[in-house]
């Protein structure tokens, strides 16, 4: 792999902020969230922590641009014609499994210092793209919430199973020694892709009864 950063002229490494972002998001991913500082950064790139400063501000606005890189790497732009149930689908599948496989770069979205910073142009992005669909804004305020609370709970839940090691054939096995009780391995087996699939649909016929008699033929614009 490259260096992050080459030399310039006068000796001194040269940055840019996409290489900053680049290695912020790989110290998170390698290191945790709490453990990352500017100035641990710092010394990953080579540099001071002021020299980190001179592109972002602070340890705030920094976090905030990885998330938002972060979420540009999902699969949420428009596709034309596309139903908006099938979009449903296509966004929560793709939001779910970043989430799962990078969890300590989307914790940063619930990092209260950093707030909602990062996921304005994830969020103005999906709603804009409903909405063009034609989806009434009462009808989609209640999607919204649905899907912001069912993702949030899924991964959650998913994440501190998997940190406490509790995964489905573990506990099986334990179940069957008679080490641990069954309600454990019926949790830990519904975090599962075919239990998520299951509540999108949920939330999908959910919004269809909350139209009716609406058609909901909603679609992306060709």
């Amino acid at each position: 792999m490259p260096p992050r950063s080459s030399q310039a002229s006068n000796g001194r490494p040269s940055l840019s902020a996409d290489a900053i972002v680049v290695a912020a998001t790989e110290l998170i991913e390698r290191d945790g969230l709490e453990a990352f500082t500017m100035r641990a950064l710092g010394r990953e790139l080579g540099v001071s922590a002021m020299a980190v400063y001179g592109y972002f501000s602070s340890r705030e606005v920094l976090l905030a641009e990885v998330l938002s890189r972060f979420m540009d790497t999902m699969d949420t732009a428009p596709v034309p014609g596309e139903r908006w149930d099938d979009t449903l689908r296509r966004t929560m599948h793709s939001l779910i499994t970043m989430e799962l496989a990078h969890p300590e770069i989307a914790s940063i979205s619930v990092t209260p210092e950093v707030g909602g910073g990062g996921l304005e142009r994830h969020t103005e992005r999906i709603v804009n793209m409903h909405l063009a669909q034609g989806i009434p804004e009462p009808l989609f305020a209640q999607l919204w919430a649905m899907v912001d609370a069912y993702l949030t709970g899924f991964a959650d839940n998913a994440i501190a199973l998997r940190a406490a090691g509790m995964s489905a054939e573990a506990l099986e096995s334990a179940e069957a020694r008679g080490d641990e009780p069954r309600w454990k391995r019926l949790v830990a087996t519904a975090y599962n892709d075919e239990s998520f699939s299951a509540g999108v649909e949920i939330i999908i016929n959910g919004i269809r009864a909350l139209a009716a008699p609406d058609p909901c033929d909603w679609r992306t614009p060709e």
